[in-house]
């Protein structure tokens, strides 16, 4: 009678073998298609590892109490700047605004931008008229100087007066990310910021959505 082994391992058993690590692999290419993994470039700066982002308390254009713990389950944005900037903060929050724009309807509820005045003289009035212009979700935050002060060092921000010019401010120009589970963990710089689709690409990837390959 013909042997079914072959090396000592019976013909169907290798067959079975070799079915369930196709099976196995088809199964980790479509979860690796379906779902982004944390194990390539980000376009954005990353911030290795991730820290807990600064909580901190001030007060939004519509005159209530804002805590950034608040916006857990979120993507935030946040942004330090103030309403007369000329060019730079109104680009930005444009730019922003793009980026979220290219997500799915119902991811864009999942992201906030959160802009932080460092100009004294802009008050509830100030921000409820200028945040709209962006979009109507966005929040305008204003507050004491010595808090402003404290929560632009927390996330490396910095602003002066402008030698120039007095009603301007020389400020960073950073845009720091805090992803939903309250940890800082991208920073984009100023150049990066037209580019609307890799942001929106990372802002996916945060949030776990799917993804199509090419």
């Amino acid at each position: 009678m013909p042997s079914n082994k072959k090396n000592g391992i019976p013909t169907i058993f290798k067959a079975l073998l070799i079915a369930g690590s196709i099976a196995l692999a088809i199964y980790v290419i479509a979860s690796t298609n379906s779902h982004p993994v944390d194990n390539g470039p980000w376009f954005g700066k990353k911030i290795t590892p991730p820290r807990e982002a600064y909580n901190f308390e001030l007060t939004d254009q519509n005159g209530a109490p804002f805590q950034l713990k608040n916006q857990r389950g979120k993507l935030t944005f946040l942004y330090f700047g103030f309403t007369n900037c000329p060019n730079i903060c109104p680009t930005s929050l444009a730019n922003m605004a793009s980026a979220i724009r290219l997500l799915p309807p119902a991811a864009r509820d999942r992201v906030s931008v959160v802009f932080v005045s460092v100009d004294e003289n802009d008050d509830i009035a100030a921000l409820k008229k200028y945040m709209p212009l962006f979009d109507e979700k966005f929040i305008g935050l204003t507050g004491s100087k010595e808090k402003i002060g404290t929560i632009a060092r927390a996330y490396g921000a910095f602003y002066r007066k402008s030698d120039t010019q007095e009603d301007l401010i020389d400020h960073s120009t950073n845009t720091c990310v805090i992803d939903p589970e309250g940890r800082f963990c991208l920073v984009y710089g100023i150049d990066q910021l037209p580019n609307a689709a890799a942001i929106a690409g990372d802002i996916s990837r945060i949030l776990g959505l799917q993804t199509s390959t090419p």
